[in-house]
């Protein structure tokens, strides 16, 4: 009697099994599977949730975190942008015994004090031991870099001490010849690192019939590149007042037009009567190669002062890799 009662009861349970078991266990696999999913596509947890062992990267995005950003006047930045720039560098002078020299005329084998102005775009985030290296090229556009020196600055931020920050560099001018003045730095968290290198590339040339001189272009690319020149005659503005109304975005997005609209080059083309000369007008270089471009400048009738060309070197896809500037001068 009671092995049948336990032949019935196990043949109950097996026909409940086979009945309705299975949904059970269906249900338990679903909802493994939708926890599984869950957990997979949840959000990481924000940087300052994460387990302090945690080795892994995150992108700090705070109000409480700000970032500086060291800027000098960048030629090359400033062409991206669109806007007309000068060679003549304003943040970069040159110093003969504490009094400010042109760096059109200066002696060969003498030594000068370099002065770089570096400043800060951000109103929050100063910067203790940035370092400025200094370097010069022979004069032209991309030719060989010799090393000056380094020197570490603090900078303040914008609108408070030690803002501008003044890095300088005594350097023995070489032998002969016009040089290119570099000054570069770079800090690991900058708000844009693409303003970090001014070049002050210029010469002064005596305006007899034509003004003429030379400089070095090098393709300093793996490829072979095509380049042409460009020229106009594009000089810093007087600044204005800055003002004192706050800015809102809308106001800078009118500022913004209002500069692109002051440093255009369109704006400051060669003058009808003078006339402007490459030899050769364009080439392509290959890897390292370097050779010279000779420019002439021819002014007009009666011309006496000084007026300033921009020479810029452009490639075939439209990028500006250098240039210098000169000022044609007549007494």
């Amino acid at each position: 009697m009671k092995l049948l009662r336990f032949l019935l009861d196990l043949l109950l349970k097996f026909l409940k099994g086979i009945a309705y078991g299975w949904v059970v266990a269906l249900i338990d696999i679903i909802r493994l599977l939708l926890e599984f999913l869950r957990k997979l596509w949840r959000p990481k947890p924000p940087h300052s949730e994460t387990n302090a062992t945690n080795t892994g990267c995150a992108a700090v995005d705070h109000p409480s975190f700000h970032r500086p950003d060291p800027v000098i006047y960048s030629q090359k930045y400033l062409l991206s942008l669109g806007l007309a720039v000068t060679w003549d560098n304003p943040d970069i002078s040159l110093f003969k015994n504490g009094v400010q020299v042109s760096e059109g005329e200066l002696f060969p084998n003498t030594e000068y004090e370099i002065r770089a102005a570096i400043r800060n775009n951000s109103y929050d985030a100063p910067i203790v031991g940035l370092n400025v290296d200094f370097s010069f090229l022979t004069f032209g556009v991309t030719t060989v870099s010799t090393p000056i020196g380094s020197t570490v600055v603090n900078l303040g931020v914008k609108g408070g001490v030690q803002h501008p920050a003044v890095a300088s560099m005594l350097w023995m001018t070489p032998p002969t010849g016009h040089y290119c003045l570099v000054v570069e730095f770079q800090w690991v968290d900058d708000a844009n690192p693409n303003n970090n290198v001014g070049q002050n590339n210029l010469n002064v040339v005596a305006a007899t019939s034509p003004a003429t001189f030379t400089f070095q272009i090098r393709n300093q690319e793996a490829k072979e590149r095509a380049y042409r020149m460009e020229a106009d005659t594009y000089t810093l503005p007087e600044l204005s007042d800055c003002g004192d109304r706050p800015s809102r975005r809308r106001d800078n997005l009118q500022k913004w037009k209002k500069v692109q609209a002051l440093h255009n080059r369109a704006n400051h083309p060669i003058p009808p009567d003078w006339t402007v000369t490459f030899t050769p007008p364009a080439l392509t270089l290959q890897p390292d190669e370097e050779v010279d471009v000779t420019v002439a400048i021819m002014p007009r009738a009666g011309f006496t002062g000084q007026k300033a060309f921009n020479i810029h070197a452009v490639t075939d896809t439209g990028f500006y890799v250098g240039g210098v500037t000169v000022y044609v001068t007549k007494a």
